[in-house]
């Protein structure tokens, strides 16, 4: 994957399933530096597709090249979140405009609950690579009652990103839970966060990306490595230079920036072989 001087592209859409029409939103890098691989998430149950949390986050994944889609669903049954999720990734499987044929699942509070209960469905083993947790809602505020069940089963990759003061997720519980888990997680604690994920800010004015944000888009990006395969129509077709060739190219363009380079290089080793 690779960042792109021209960023990634918007488009707000609706998805049809069935009777359902679904408000979602994608964020496309451009075609000579996407992965075959993308990232779905969705919101809280409080929320949309807009939170802050997964809209940031979404945007850090596509300026990497990875394809981000995010929905909105706001039922408060979690078996109808979940099958509404389902349909979402099989059009985005079938749908022939993006070239998708891997995907990450994930999303923030009660939209994590949903992408962990899709990591155990068979019919999406083939499609899915892992899983991204959001503030992982573990029990009710004050309450040490679990909602860890579908986590215990998991076997494919997932990376837990909590708040240090998130009510929801108390430190020593998850830790249990994570003990009994049968592939253990990626775990990034947010310091000072509560369980909307984002740290305090120093100033109500002043905005930097959170420092676990690229911790997260490092790890996707090495496990979209694992599985990613160029494209030869979009990467080697005439006309249109091989990956390695254009990211050479950026990289010469940042000149003496050494701090530039190494991020630069960190983002695109994950494209280029």
């Amino acid at each position: 994957m690779a960042s792109s001087s021209r960023g990634p592209t918007e488009e707000r859409c609706t998805i049809e399933l069935d009777k359902q029409s679904i408000p979602a939103v994608l964020l496309v890098p451009p075609s000579d530096v996407r992965s075959q691989a993308a990232v779905v998430l969705t919101h809280g149950a409080g929320g949309d597709m807009d939170e802050e949390q997964i809209s940031l986050m979404g945007h850090e994944l596509a300026l990497q090249g990875m394809l981000c889609l995010r929905f909105t669903y706001k039922s408060l049954t979690l078996p109808k979140r979940v099958e509404v999720y389902k349909k979402i990734l099989e059009w985005l499987k079938k749908s022939k405009d993006y070239g998708v044929k891997k995907c990450f699942v994930g999303g923030r509070s009660m939209g994590a609950r949903a992408a962990a209960e899709l990591l155990l469905d068979s019919d999406l083993s083939d499609f899915i690579l892992g899983g991204l947790f959001l503030s992982f809602p573990l029990h009710k505020p004050k309450e040490t009652t679990l909602r860890d069940q579908a986590l215990l089963d998991l076997k494919k990759p997932t990376l837990f990103a909590s708040g240090t003061k998130d009510p929801m997720c108390d430190r020593l519980l998850l830790a249990q839970v994570i003990g009994k888990m049968h592939k253990k997680p990626e775990m990034l604690w947010i310091e000072g966060a509560d369980h909307s994920g984002m740290p305090a800010r120093k100033r109500k004015d002043a905005f930097e990306v959170p420092d676990y944000f690229h911790r997260v888009v490092t790890w996707v990006c090495d496990l979209a490595k694992q599985t990613y395969v160029p494209d030869k129509a979009t990467n080697n077709s005439p006309g249109k230079k091989p990956v390695a060739a254009i990211m050479a190219k950026k990289r010469r363009a940042l000149g003496d920036d050494e701090s530039a380079k190494r991020k630069h290089d960190l983002v695109a080793s994950c494209l280029t072989r």
